[in-house]
């Protein structure tokens, strides 16, 4: 099994009030792995996240959260914390190795996705591909960077890319473009290098 990793960042947001609203996500709608059946009364399926085992860390910008390993959260997690902080909270993760991705959500609402392996589980329709494209603009607007610096990491992996994983979306990049860590060039771009 690959590497499964969340992580977080909130622009204009302090880290105790990330602390808190971790604590309070987890003691509303977080549920233990074993007992989590998928039937439970909560609206988010969020699974062993332990506020005491996640790091956080303050950028000039924002807060940085890194979840606890186990914690299964994905859009339930950005969309509690958004909801309960009021702000945008832009969920990154790391899929088994396999690839990297995102969700926003801001107050509760889902502004984007990434997903650069649509076809990952099974084959989607043409709309569901739209819906996980990502878009550069709406984040380089929440984020405030050019647009150009990161669109080229929002790219559905082909083929050809994938035979060719090492080459960069950008010169100063230090992952290639097909790799799953590609995701701490993202966020480095976005002012929020990954600093775990």
């Amino acid at each position: 099994m690959g590497l499964f990793l969340q992580t977080a960042i909130i622009p204009d947001c302090n880290e105790a009030a990330v602390k808190d609203t971790v604590a309070s996500v987890a003691k509303k709608y977080s549920r233990q792995f074993e007992t989590a059946d998928g039937n439970t009364a909560s609206e988010y399926h969020i699974i062993d996240l332990i506020p005491d085992a996640c790091q956080y860390y303050t950028y000039e910008k924002g807060v940085g959260v890194l979840f606890n390993e186990d914690c299964m959260g994905y859009e339930s997690l950005a969309c509690a914390m958004s909801e309960e902080l009021r702000k945008a909270v832009l969920l990154l993760y790391i899929y088994d190795g396999d690839y990297w991705g995102y969700f926003l959500y801001d107050k509760g609402l889902e502004i984007d996705r990434f997903v650069p392996m649509p076809d990952y589980f099974e084959k989607v329709t043409q709309d569901e591909t739209a819906q996980i494209k990502g878009n550069a603009g709406i984040i380089a607007k929440y984020f405030h960077v050019d647009k150009a610096s990161i669109e080229k990491y929002l790219v559905f992996w082909t083929g050809s890319m994938q035979r060719n994983y090492s080459e960069k979306a950008y010169a100063d990049d230090e992952f290639g473009q097909c790799e799953d860590w590609q995701m701490a060039d993202f966020m480095k771009k976005l002012g929020y290098p990954y600093e775990w």
